[in-house]
């Protein structure tokens, strides 16, 4: 249960960190955006899909969904989530800005195991392979501080910190995330954002790269 129960949460701890558009918009204005990451780590490999909406760089609902290397996990996991920005830079000089999110996930986790089976009337056995499926359901409540440092030519730099606590039915982790998000505004179009970042939970450690565009 331990090896299945690692990359889980190592799943879980990648789609609660979804591409917010609302960090790159100041309060008051709406957006929508969206974007895709890729993560690797020595347990898995993935790709992560996000789109969402921003209320007046207010409140961020984002859609995020998952897949990694192998055949454990059932068709990706699709998340719904919703952050909070109850502080943003403009609102006090300088203040940063600090974002609360709730996700929600549920999927379909799949092992298999192999037993050894006497063979009947005889002394040798044969191997037997059983597959398990389990349901899973998790909730993941996370907090982010980043603020906009400066400025290089056409360039923002915009760096992160954020943890988050993930309570599945198998049991809880704790993440911890640092980013820094590199932006340009492309002309008469989109801000365009590229964020190396990198994260640790459960004694690994994950590298991922997200590309994501704010309109």
């Amino acid at each position: 249960m331990k090896r299945f129960s690692i990359p889980l949460f190592l799943i879980l701890g990648l789609v609660q960190w979804s591409f917010s558009q609302s960090e790159f918009l100041l309060r008051g204005r709406s957006g929508y955006g969206g974007g895709i990451g890729l993560s690797t780590n020595r347990e898995e490999n993935g790709l992560n899909l996000y789109a969402g909406f921003s209320f007046r760089g207010f409140i961020n609902a984002n859609l995020t969904y998952s897949k990694t290397n192998g055949d454990r996990l059932q068709n990706g996991i699709l998340s719904p989530s919703i952050t909070f920005y109850p502080i943003k830079q403009e609102d006090v000089q300088g203040a940063p800005t600090i974002g609360l999110s709730l996700a929600y996930s549920g999927y379909t986790m799949t092992t298999t195991t192999t037993n050894a089976v006497p063979d009947s009337g005889a002394l040798t056995y044969h191997l037997q392979s059983i597959i398990n499926n389990m349901k899973i359901n998790a909730i993941t409540a996370g907090a982010t501080i980043q603020r906009r440092i400066g400025y290089w030519k056409v360039l923002f730099f915009q760096p992160s910190l954020g943890a988050s606590m993930l309570m599945a039915d198998s049991g809880w982790k704790f993440t911890l995330r640092g980013s820094v998000s590199i932006g340009t505004r492309v002309v008469h179009g989109p801000l365009i954002i590229l964020t190396p970042s990198i994260e640790r939970q459960s004694g690994l450690t994950t590298l991922m790269l997200t590309f994501g565009a704010v309109f």
